[in-house]
């Protein structure tokens, strides 16, 4: 019974991978199996390069079938992807692309951690690479074949939505491989992030436009959650002036909140913890524990938590639980709380910030000094949230996953740090409990290659990371896992967010809490120490302190990896670190011209213009070396004068460099360098490439 039920279950998820799409007819079989570089030219004629909708075939048919037998080293036939549908019509379809991979991972692991293998390895991050590269050309050049070929905008997403999909899939295949093998990152959500045919879709079902965001940033979670009724805290009015940078329903007027009784016809009094207690406890730097006495007329009980067990409580205001010491909770509420609570805890014992924070200043700032002990010493931290309870515990696993990556729990600061912290972090649903541990894949997911749910349980491992990893990696939990975490979490009080993360870092919150709010993102990265370099590439507003302007004001809302290696040293006069960079004579920026950087022995050139305010640069400092037709993060410099601190090797120089502006660099081959009309002014400059040691100022 449970193995047919497992197998119907199996079927749904490969059926999501990806939405059938319409097939262009490319012709994939009766060909020598070939790689994927010679797959197109084996297939090309004139004729096909003189019919732009033939040529646009070919690339489909390239990146599925030529991709996926130079991946997996195996014949694909049409038959196995393709399908007959109405009116003639032939659509390529996910149905059998699990079985595919679940072989070629059996295979994977047949062949060990043998030379042979690890040459496969490489060879499918190579392929995986130009596949990449393909579909983005297809994607943002209209010189694309698809473009070209002038397809309704419907199948010219859904075949890019598809494309990316088989490239995610395999993506996350490589995990097989032998440890040994460290595959580099990458990513295909570019697709999922632009194309417009899935947001519509979800939009007119209901779905908040930041959950969809959230969704996007990997293929197939945004096309298993298409096919899903969303749910909307507050309902849709709540979520009317949602956009795609913020969830309106998040945030909170302290001027109107209130707090929601359990039932609609309940009309209890609040009830509040004694003051005294809480405030004698927290002047000793202690952590006020409550038990609720029931019997003696609704009654707390201040105890500490170096003495009582107790269950700390995370959820987001939003849902109608905010609070302070002072005002306190409606009865009804305190009486839910430690009914959820004794379910591990017999005397129901718990902690909440609505409750345990005062809103006297110096009290609140001694609670949140005591913050990430709080959480770290819960014998359990329960989640309540009301997405997450609108779901069963029998739901399938990936839409109980769905519910908790679109949580309102999920999107919040505080909330992260709450969760890492956890030795037992557990969720309330509609009907039960289920721990973080319940929800993830099982050994048994990752055995079948189940692309689904490990693509939902991406965001939801990460918070399982501090507790399982921190404490065996070199490098502990950085500041790069801290920023990975908070790309979609917000704040209504932005001067909390060091505070919020400190204690994930080994920093004192209790230092920072004292400082004036714009000095304290400075303090942390002093206190951290060492960062990854490609920190200065992160979008948004930097600070303005001397030796900081390529430092960010916050590390909440950016899509742009940084990467985990902790390779620059953070000084108080300057960010220590080394790039690939692009160098030139000192060349002005303005809004009237377009300088355009020609590297001859790359044989690229690449454009740097200003929509703002002017500036003089004469290097560019890049994410990874250029090459062309591949983004890269750039941030432009003027490079000032040689470090004298003599903290460098005799013959080796640093250079001063002051931060200028970020940007994101298309390389483009030098044959596309024409001398026609343009709206702005072209400047060409010639430059070199190589490697700099700067200190950023």
């Amino acid at each position: 019974m449970d193995s047919a039920r497992r197998s119907t279950d199996q079927w749904k998820r490969d059926r999501n991978l990806f939405k059938d799409t319409i097939w262009l007819g490319g012709v994939h079989d009766g060909y020598p199996q070939v790689s994927f570089e010679e797959y197109r030219e084996l297939r090309t004629t004139d004729d096909i390069r003189s019919d732009s909708r033939t040529y646009a075939a070919l690339t489909q048919s390239h990146l599925t079938f030529g991709l996926l037998e130079s991946v997996m080293r195996i014949q694909v036939q049409e038959s196995t992807l393709l399908r007959n549908g109405d009116n003639g019509k032939v659509f390529v379809t996910s149905d059998n692309l699990h079985g595919l991979l679940r072989s070629w991972q059996y295979r994977i692991r047949e062949a060990g951690n043998t030379d042979y293998c690890q040459q496969w390895a490489a060879d499918v991050q190579t392929t995986l690479t130009h596949a990449k590269r393909i579909l983005s050309l297809e994607f943002h050049h209209e010189s694309g074949s698809f473009f070209r070929a002038r397809l309704p905008r419907d199948d010219f997403e859904m075949i890019l939505l598809q494309l990316a999909s088989i490239g995610e899939a395999l993506t996350e295949g490589r995990l097989t491989f032998p440890v040994s093998v460290q595959p580099r990152p990458i990513s295909w959500s570019f697709v999922a992030g632009a194309v417009s045919l899935y947001r519509k879709q979800m939009e007119e079902a209901g779905w908040c436009p930041y959950l969809i965001r959230i969704a996007s940033e990997r293929v197939c979670t945004l096309t298993y959650a298409s096919t899903q009724r969303p749910f909307l805290r507050g309902g849709v009015k709540l979520h009317s002036d949602c956009t795609r940078e913020k969830c309106a329903a998040n945030n909170i007027n302290s001027e109107c909140y209130t707090n929601p009784h359990t039932t609609s016809a309940c009309v209890c009094t609040y009830s509040q913890p004694p003051f005294p207690d809480v405030t004698e406890l927290l002047s000793r730097g202690h952590i006020p524990v409550l038990q609720w006495n029931k019997v003696q007329c609704n009654t707390f009980v201040v105890g500490t938590s170096s003495d009582t067990p107790y269950v700390a409580i995370s959820h987001v205001w939003a849902d109608g639980l905010g609070s302070t010491t002072e005002k306190g909770l409606p009865t009804c509420q305190i009486d839910a709380l430690v009914l959820a609570t004794q379910r591990f805890i017999p005397t129901g014992a718990f902690w909440i910030d609505s409750l345990c924070v005062p809103e006297v200043r110096d009290l609140r700032k001694r609670a949140i000094g005591l913050m990430a002990k709080t959480y770290r010493d819960a014998q359990v931290v329960l989640v309540l949230d009301s997405g997450i309870r609108s779901c069963s515990t029998a739901a399938p696993r990936e839409e109980k996953l769905l519910r908790v990556l679109s949580s309102g729990w999920m999107q919040r600061l505080w909330t992260l740090q709450e969760a890492l912290l956890a030795n037992k972090l557990v969720f309330l649903f509609h009907d039960g409990t289920l721990t973080i541990d319940d929800l993830l894949p099982t050994r048994s997911d990752f055995d079948v290659m189940d692309v689904l749910l490990l693509s939902l349980a991406a965001e939801v491992f990460r918070l399982t990371k501090y507790r399982r990893y921190s404490f065996t990696m070199v490098d502990g939990f950085t500041i790069a896992d801290v920023a990975n975490c908070l790309r979609h979490r917000t704040t209504s009080r932005a001067e909390d967010e060091t505070l919020a993360i400190s204690g994930l870092l080994n920093v004192n919150a209790t230092e920072l809490v004292n400082l004036p709010p714009q000095q304290r993102m400075k303090s942390l990265l002093l206190a951290v120490g060492k960062v990854p370099s490609q920190l200065i590439f992160l979008t948004g507003e930097k600070l303005s302190d001397f030796g900081f302007s390529w430092a960010p004001s916050t590390l909440m809302g950016h899509t742009t990896g940084i990467g985990f290696v902790a390779n620059a040293s953070v000084t108080p006069t300057g960010l220590r670190a080394d790039y690939a960079a692009i160098y030139f004579p000192t060349t002005l920026v303005d809004a009237q011209r377009i300088v355009r950087l020609f590297l001859p022995e790359k044989e690229v050139y690449v454009e740097i213009d200003c929509d703002s305010n002017p500036f003089e640069c004469n290097a560019l400092l890049l994410s990874s070396p250029v090459v062309a037709w591949e983004f890269v993060q750039g941030v432009a410099v003027l490079v000032t004068g040689v470090d004298a601190s003599g903290s460098e090797a005799p013959g080796v120089d640093r250079f001063v460099c002051k931060y200028q502006k970020r940007f994101l660099l298309s390389p483009k081959g030098l044959r596309l360098d024409k001398n026609g009309p343009t709206e702005r002014e072209v400047l060409r400059v010639q430059a070199k490439s190589g490697t700099m040691r700067v200190k950023l100022v």
